[in-house]
């Protein structure tokens, strides 16, 4: 019997002069997350007899790299080879030194300008258009899914880098928010929650594997105090787990979240629901190695089994891949059931 020889690369394309850089790589590290945070690849690149100070080779700052994942024979012998798509990067720094060049690259152009503070009212606007707006600007796409698109009013960018206020809005309707594949992404992680099962781990198969359970931060209620005018009355609402119609295993000591702010499409109820899952959503989380599956990403649903009390569905919430080889590191957080 002929044993399979699993392969693993990755091929690299430079936009600018059309460099195979695959040919060059030492190792690459590509990050993905659920939200919050811009998905990016690093790459050590053979620097041997200074080719990339060269102008054949000279990559620059700002320009795109498109990245494709490839396996041969990695599920059985006959296998073909398949390609995996991660995305167009557009490189963010760069290290020389005699023997490597390292290149991290972000999934948004520069010119979104993370560093650079605007202002902006809008007297009404949903949360799909102000997405599509931003990405307009940026000159990429946008991505919207949700059941419900909160319509706000009076919103006030003050001073803000255009990601930092685009995040603080969509934490504030209770959306998820991230940078990937060079579109701006706009998402109801609870809809997400309820996707079908993509992998199954059986934790007797794994020997790298952690659960972490913590109480820090995490509150049984919410109470939202919003003062809309000097003149009038401060409107106040309060949400508990006992509305969420969840329970949380174990003795829980009652922790009250208090919040003095406004809800910008003026549903208090929705966003101390939306607060209280987020404060809760970290409970248990979950943290393995993975060499078998190839295509999970932040966002996927899996199962972990014979795991006892942490037995249950986990929503990844971000996957670091590595090489050279095959490495996949996954973080996920338990779903609560409810």
């Amino acid at each position: 019997m002929v044993s399979r020889i699993r392969r693993v690369g990755v091929n690299l394309t430079y936009n600018k002069n059309l460099i195979e850089l695959n040919n060059y790589l030492l190792s690459m590290t590509l990050t993905d997350n659920l939200s919050g945070v811009i998905d990016s690849i690093d790459l050590v690149l053979n620097n041997q007899n200074n080719m990339f100070f060269s102008p054949k080779f000279n990559i620059e700052i700002g320009e795109e790299i498109k990245a494709t994942l490839w396996t041969e024979a990695w599920e059985n012998q006959d296998e073909g080879i398949i390609e995996y798509n991660l995305g167009t990067f557009y490189i963010d720094s760069r290290k020389f030194s005699n023997q490597s060049l390292t290149i991290k690259a972000l999934s948004i152009p520069l010119g979104a300008s993370q560093d650079q503070v605007f202002s902006k009212t809008w007297s009404e606007i949903t949360l799909r258009d102000l997405n599509k707006e931003f990405a307009d600007k940026f000159k990429i796409g946008a991505y919207f899914s949700s059941e419900i698109d909160p319509k706000l009013f009076n919103l006030k960018q003050e001073r803000e880098t255009d990601l930092s206020f685009l995040l603080k809005i969509a934490d504030q309707e209770g959306l998820n928010f991230k940078v990937s594949a060079n579109k701006l992404v706009l998402f109801n992680v609870l809809e997400y929650e309820k996707q079908n099962i993509k992998y199954i781990i059986d934790i007797n198969d794994y020997k790298n594997f952690s659960f972490n359970e913590k109480t820090k931060n995490i509150y049984t209620k919410v109470e939202i105090t919003s003062v809309i005018s000097k003149f009038l009355t401060p409107e106040k609402i309060e949400y508990s787990l006992k509305d969420l119609n969840i329970t949380i295993p174990g003795k829980l000591k009652e922790k009250i979240l208090k919040v003095n702010c406004r809800s910008k499409s003026k549903d208090l109820k929705n966003m101390a629901k939306n607060l209280l899952l987020k404060a809760i959503r970290d409970r248990v989380t979950f943290e393995t190695t993975i060499i078998s599956k190839m295509d999970l990403y932040a966002g996927d649903v899996i199962f972990i089994k014979n795991a006892g009390i942490f037995t249950g569905k986990y929503m990844i919430s971000k996957t670091v891949k590595k090489l050279p080889g095959f490495t996949m590191n996954i973080s996920a957080y338990k779903i609560l059931e409810g």
